[in-house]
C-alpha cells in the first residue's frame, strides 16, 4: 500500500510536528521542522516516505516515532520506511 503525502502531513501535523508541502516548477518540496527535502512531482511516495523516516529519526519524542518503535519491537524488529505497491 501506498503511503498518502497529504495524509502523511496532516498526521504529522496532527501529532504536534511542523510538516508541510508545496509544489513548484515540477517538484514536490517537504519539510519536518527544519529538515527539508526536494522530488520530482513522479516522486510523490518517495516524498511520502521521506517525511517519515525524517519525523521518526529526528523527532524519537514525537507521536509517530513513538509508535513506530512500539510497532518494531512489536514485530521483533525493524519496520521499513518505503512504501509497499
Amino acid at each position: 500500500m501506498r503511503r498518502n503525502l497529504f495524509v502523511t502531513v496532516k498526521m504529522l501535523q496532527a501529532g504536534g510536528l511542523d510538516a508541510d508541502v508545496s509544489f513548484a516548477h515540477g517538484l514536490i518540496e517537504v519539510r519536518v521542522g527544519k529538515h527539508n527535502a526536494s522530488f520530482s512531482a513522479p516522486q510523490v511516495d518517495k516524498a511520502a516516505d521521506w517525511l517519515v523516516a525524517c519525523a521518526v529519526m529526528n523527532y524519537p519524542d514525537s507521536d509517530l516515532s513513538k509508535l513506530w518503535r512500539m510497532l518494531a519491537t512489536a514485530a521483533g524488529g525493524a519496520i521499513p520506511f518505503g512504501s509497499r505497491q
